[in-house]
C-alpha cells in the first residue's frame, strides 16, 4: 500500500510536494482504513484543483518514476521527456529532480527514491530505507553516482554472498542510466536463494511495476481484467449503471487476430506487457495465473488478455443492446461515458490484494451521478478489501463530508510563480458535518479558478 509519494522539480512542481496517505485524527469512517503496526493508511485520496493547477502533472510524476524503474534512462521515452524538469526557473535545468515512494510491504514501511538530472537523463542518487516511527531508520542500500559511493546493509546478506554483492556494487558505482533496484532483482537467483531477507527488493520492484496508472486515453491498462468467470458480474455492474447494455459477448481469438493492424511499436509494447503481467512466480501455482492479465483498448476494440498455464489468452468483448439478438456493438460504438465506465469497473473487480490505482480525471465523460455512484461503490468495497484509489477530479459534488473523510481530500493550486502546490483539506480543521462544496467553489480553500470579469468578443468590437 502507498504511504507517501514525493516529487520535486518536475513539470509544474518546483519544491518537493508530498501526497501523504497516513490518516489524520478523523474519527468517522474508520472502517475503511488500512491498519499497520505503526500507522493507519487511507485507502482513498481525491485531488481537486483548477485547470493547469498541476493535478495531472502529479500523476505524471508517479508514471515517470515507475518508468525509470522499469526501463531505465536509456529508453527513448526519456529523450522525449528530457524537458520535464520545472522550466518556470531556468536554473532547474541543472538541478536534480526528486522522486520517492513510501510503501507499506508486510506491515513495514520502506522509502525508495532517487534523484535525476532530467535533461541529461542521468541518475545522481538512489536509496532504499526501512522506516521506523521512532526515527530508527535503517538504510538497506544507498548510492551516490557523482561520488562513486555505494552501500548495502550487510545485515541483509549472508557472509557467503557478501563478496558477490560487493562485485555487483563495484560494477554499478558509475552507472547513471539504470537504477540499482532494477539491476539487482534480475537474473540473480542464487543470491536470493541464499539471502531470504533480500526478497524485499523483489517485492518492492513488483509493487512499482504493478502500480496501476491510468489517463482518460490509456490504451493498455494493467488493471485486473474481467475473465470469463466474472462476465456475469460485469454485466450486473453495467446494468446497475443504466448503460443500455443487455448482454456481453466474449469471444476468444488468436494472438494474431488480436494484434491485427497494429504498428510495430504498439506490438512491442503489448509483448512487454505480456511478460510483465505474468511473472515467473506464477510457476509455483497455476491458480496464480487467475490474477494475471491486462486490458487493451485500441482501434475501437476491447480485448482482455488473461493467462492459462502462463500462456496468454485473448478475448474480444462486444455488446448487445436492449435485448436485440444478433446485433453486436464494438467498444468504439459505445458512448464515451460507457467506455470510461468500463475502465473504472476494473477497479471494483480487482482480485489482487494491496493493489493501488491512480486515475487521472476520473470524471471525464461521466455524468456527475455516475462518478458519485462509482466512488460510493469503491468506498464500500474498501471496507473489506485492501486496495487503494487515488484520483484527480473537477467534480465538486464529491466534496461531501457525508461521503469522504476530511483527510481523503487534497487540493493543488498554482503559486505566485506558477508552481504547483499540493496541500491537504484537513489543514482547514472543518467540522465533519460542514457543507463544503459551495465554500470550495467560492474559493474558500483555494484550488479553483477565480475570474475578474467575463470576456465576450463584443467587448473588443465596442472599444474600436
Amino acid at each position: 500500500m502507498l504511504t507517501r509519494f514525493t516529487v520535486g522539480n518536475f513539470c509544474s512542481f518546483d519544491k518537493n510536494q508530498t501526497l501523504s496517505l497516513i490518516s489524520g485524527s478523523i474519527q468517522n469512517k474508520k472502517e475503511r482504513l488500512f491498519k499497520t503496526k505503526d500507522f493507519k493508511l487511507l485507502k482513498f485520496a481525491s485531488i481537486f484543483g483548477a485547470n493547469a493547477s498541476g493535478k495531472s502533472n502529479f500523476i505524471k510524476a508517479m508514471e515517470y518514476a515507475q518508468a525509470a524503474v522499469m526501463v531505465g534512462m536509456e529508453h527513448p521515452l526519456f529523450e522525449v521527456k528530457k524537458y520535464s524538469y520545472n522550466r518556470l526557473s531556468p536554473k532547474n535545468k541543472d538541478k536534480t529532480s526528486y522522486f520517492e515512494f513510501e510503501i507499506c510491504i508486510d506491515d513495514e514501511i520502506y522509502a525508495y527514491g532517487f534523484e535525476i538530472l532530467i535533461f541529461q537523463k542521468r541518475i545522481c542518487e538512489e536509496w532504499l530505507i526501512k522506516l521506523d516511527k521512532n526515527n530508527k531508520d535503517i538504510p538497506i542500500f544507498t548510492r551516490n553516482i557523482d561520488n562513486k559511493q555505494i552501500y548495502f546493509n550487510p545485515e541483509y546478506l549472508t557472509e557467503k554472498n557478501a563478496e558477490r554483492m560487493k562485485v555487483y556494487m563495484d560494477d554499478f558505482k558509475s552507472v547513471s542510466k539504470k537504477l540499482f533496484l532494477s539491476e539487482i532483482v534480475s537474473n540473480k537467483e542464487e543470491l536470493y536463494r541464499s539471502n531470504p531477507k533480500l526478497i524485499i527488493l523483489r517485492k518492492l520492484f513488483a509493487w512499482i511495476v504493478r502500480l496501476n496508472i491510468s489517463y482518460p486515453d490509456t490504451s493498455i491498462s494493467g488493471y485486473d481484467c474481467f475473465s470469463q468467470k466474472n462476465i456475469d458480474e460485469l454485466f450486473n455492474a453495467l446494468s446497475s449503471f443504466k448503460t443500455g447494455i443487455s448482454k456481453i459477448i466474449p469471444c476468444e481469438i488468436s494472438k494474431e487476430q488480436a494484434l491485427d493492424k497494429l504498428n510495430a511499436e504498439f506490438r512491442k509494447e503489448i509483448e512487454e506487457s505480456i511478460i510483465r503481467a505474468c511473472p515467473p512466480e506464477c510457476d509455483k501455482n497455476d491458480k496464480d495465473c487467475d490474477q494475471c492479465g491486462f486490458r487493451m483498448n485500441y482501434n475501437g476494440r476491447l480485448i482482455f488478455v488473461t493467462f492459462r498455464d502462463r500462456t496468454p489468452v485473448f478475448t474480444e468483448i462486444t455488446f448487445e443492446h436492449f435485448n436485440v439478438p444478433g446485433v453486436y456493438f464494438s467498444l468504439a460504438e459505445e458512448s464515451d461515458g460507457t467506455q470510461r465506465l468500463l475502465d473504472l469497473l476494473s477497479v471494483l473487480f480487482i482480485q489482487k490484494e494491496n493493489s493501488v490505482f491512480v486515475i487521472d480525471e476520473i470524471d471525464r465523460s461521466l455524468h456527475p451521478q455516475l462518478t458519485m455512484q462509482f466512488i460510493k461503490s469503491f468506498l464500500k468495497l474498501a471496507e473489506n478489501k485492501n486496495i487503494q484509489l487515488i484520483i484527480t477530479t473537477h467534480e465538486s459534488h464529491l466534496l461531501n463530508l457525508k461521503l469522504l473523510r476530511q483527510d481523503e481530500i487534497f487540493f493543488v493550486e498554482a503559486g505566485h510563480s506558477g508552481e504547483s502546490i499540493l496541500y491537504p483539506f484537513d489543514k482547514f480543521k472543518e467540522r465533519f458535518d460542514k457543507k463544503i462544496e459551495d465554500a470550495y467553489l467560492d474559493g474558500r480553500y483555494g484550488a479553483v479558478p477565480l475570474f475578474d470579469s467575463i470576456y465576450t468578443p463584443f467587448d473588443s468590437e465596442s472599444k474600436e
